[in-house]
């Protein structure tokens, strides 16, 4: 993918650490990562140095589709 993108990591009991976080910066494309679980410290510094946007804790439910939900 060379396009910009926005990585999702559903994870429940792995957290994304600096080695991962470095891996994802090296891609060049990705410009955030929404995880369900948690970022260290570490990962951050490496995200905000490579300018790209994190969201930790994301609610699992908000990625699910839900039937009668209308897709957008």
């Amino acid at each position: 993918m060379n396009e910009p993108h926005i990585e999702i990591k559903a994870w429940k009991t792995k957290k994304i650490d600096s080695t991962k976080a470095k891996e994802i910066c090296q891609k060049g494309t990705v410009i955030g990562v929404i995880t369900t679980g948690k970022i260290t410290q570490s990962a951050k510094a490496v995200f905000d140095k490579g300018d790209v946007a994190w969201v930790e804790n994301f609610p699992e439910s908000e990625l699910l589709n839900q039937e009668g939900q209308e897709e957008s």
